[in-house]
């Protein structure tokens, strides 16, 4: 390989976190991984207990008001892994309204073609407690659904038009699904195989190594990692029932954010590469995260 050309493979190769030995010698590129926590996707939530240990601050309402007086205190706020931020229990924010738009469009869509509210509930009676369900194997199109992938593809297929997912509309539109599922807990059929095949591949993911800092997102949030401890202006939490409180309005960025937005832009803050909301990758690594949010309810609107 010429000099000038090995220089180009070893810039992107740094970018994208990969060892110069393997692209030399035109081998898969190697990884590093964090080392892998003992996580059991049977337990669900209660998977936590042994992992982080904070279950037992934020289960239950009664928990997070018992332990309201470490709001404010970051050696100890982290432990209630932000669940004091969901539904009503901080002052109205723009999730909260978010709720009425998504609600107001989904309207104004089905009023143009019954056919997309349909497409919309799948099958079911109605759209409540069914996002409690997503992500999910669609065997008609023969993929994991995600609630905003759903979204977009009904627009597509009913309507002729498109709602990106990562886009505005279709997360004002994943934010009205959702909450009305609030309160229902989190179902992800973990004994579908095709669910448990992109789970599997989610996780290997969440502790692959990448980017100019070699982090993998194992590296925040897992035990012996830098979960409980200050990164800049924040305290990496536990990963169980992250994935509850998705699309949040998020006040450090003063916008609505979807699960797979949040995947891009923690990557950006590794220094990597940002998948486009949809990816494959980013859907598998959904997977991953809401099954450790099996048995915690859907709690929106929320913010972060």
């Amino acid at each position: 390989m010429p000099w000038k050309t090995l220089a180009l493979a070893l810039a992107v190769a740094a970018a994208l976190g990969v060892t110069a030995v393997a692209i030399a010698a035109g081998d898969e590129p190697y990884r590093e991984h964090h080392p892998q926590a003992r996580i059991d996707p049977t337990k669900g939530v209660e998977g936590d207990i042994g992992f982080s240990d904070t279950l037992p601050f934020w289960r239950t309402e009664e928990a997070i008001e018992r332990n309201a007086k470490w709001i404010g205190d970051a050696s100890q706020q982290w432990k209630l892994n932000g669940k004091f931020m969901d539904l009503d229990r901080i002052d109205l924010h723009p999730g909260h309204l978010a709720v009425d738009e998504g609600k107001a469009m989904v309207a104004t869509l089905a009023k143009r073609n019954p056919a997309f509210l349909a497409c919309l509930i799948n099958g079911g009676a109605e759209l409540k407690d069914q996002a409690a369900g997503y992500p999910k194997y669609d065997a008609g199109l023969d993929r994991i659904i995600t609630v905003e992938s759903h979204i977009e593809h009904c627009a597509k297929s009913v309507l002729n038009e498109t709602i990106h997912q990562g886009s505005a509309p279709n997360t004002k539109i994943a934010v009205y699904f959702k909450s009305l599922s609030t309160g229902t807990p989190i179902k992800v059929a973990i004994r579908d195989r095709k669910v448990m095949e992109a789970y599997r591949r989610g996780e290997a993911l969440f502790y692959r190594k990448t980017g100019q800092l070699n982090f993998a997102c194992a590296s925040c949030h897992v035990p012996n990692s830098i979960m409980g401890h200050k990164l800049r202006g924040e305290t990496p939490t536990t990963p169980f029932a992250d994935a509850a409180h998705y699309p949040t309005y998020r006040t450090t960025v003063g916008a609505l954010e979807s699960l797979q937005e949040r995947f891009a832009r923690c990557h950006g803050q590794m220094r990597t590469v940002q998948l486009k909301p949809g990816d494959p990758a980013y859907v598998d690594l959904e997977v991953f995260m809401t099954v450790l949010s099996n048995g915690y309810p859907v709690s929106l609107p929320s913010a972060r």
